[in-house]
């Protein structure tokens, strides 16, 4: 046990140096967002449809290597997710190369996890805006706190 806790903080410490060495790139995403600005885990705050939307405990955590590959995973409020971003995180929308874990849950956390994955998969657009990051498929928003 205490071997799989030591490889994974090793995963997760190569990951934030990846977006850390990444902060001074000349590729942007949104708006002229840079990789440092995306790159970290963001936490829900809002979804349209759902009160208390943080209740439910979302994630986003964007990545990136020291060849400026993104990824991102996150948790949807009872499955993991996760998916490659082509070149910069303006590769939005995912579409078919976001996957997930596949548990069941209550029917209240599966409706939310089904409408936070479909922004995510669909999105059109992202901002950010301070410590807040908009997702939006053009009907549904979700909000992210750093």
């Amino acid at each position: 046990m205490k071997k799989i806790f030591v490889i994974l903080s090793a995963v997760i410490s190569l990951f934030l140096i990846g977006c850390a060495t990444t902060g001074g790139s000349s590729k942007t995403g949104a708006k002229g967002t840079t990789p440092s600005q995306i790159c970290g885990e963001w936490k829900i705050q809002s979804l349209t449809g759902f009160e208390n939307a943080e209740h439910f405990g979302a994630t986003l955590s964007v990545f990136a290597n020291e060849d400026e590959e993104f990824s991102l995973n996150g948790y949807s409020g009872v499955n993991s997710y996760f998916a490659n971003l082509a070149d910069t995180p303006k590769a939005f929308p995912i579409g078919n190369n976001l996957a997930s874990t596949k548990m069941m849950g209550a029917p209240e956390d599966m409706a939310f996890e089904d409408e936070l994955l479909k922004v995510i998969a669909n999105a059109k657009s992202w901002k950010i805006e301070g410590r807040k990051l908009t997702v939006t498929d053009g009907k549904t928003s979700a909000v992210f706190v750093k």
